[in-house]
């Protein structure tokens, strides 16, 4: 019962093929978008691409200078005496 059930499907399914075959799907419907706005869409992306090249390179400047100015921080945060010293001299010159 089993091989009458299966060749029943594989038929089923090789005349849903033909049929696809022989109907096609038919015309394209027409764009509705117009020329001009495919134009613009494309410059639109293309300034969006430089926009992200561009911020991606601000992003590279800036994560050196984060780490420019940890390591900085870390370095000195083994000198509170020194610095304190640094400090008062600056107070001192200033008047203060």
């Amino acid at each position: 019962m089993a091989s009458k059930a299966t060749a029943l499907l594989a038929v089923a399914a090789m005349i849903a093929l033909a049929t696809a075959g022989f109907v096609g799907c038919g015309p394209k419907p027409p764009c509705e978008v117009s020329p001009t706005q495919v134009d613009a869409a494309r410059d639109a992306c293309v300034n969006g691409q430089k926009a992200v090249e561009e911020a991606r390179a601000e992003r590279s400047t800036l994560e050196a200078d984060l780490a420019a100015k940890k390591a900085e921080i870390s370095a000195l945060e083994g000198q509170p005496a020194e610095l304190a010293e640094r400090l008062e001299l600056l107070k001192k010159g200033s008047g203060r």
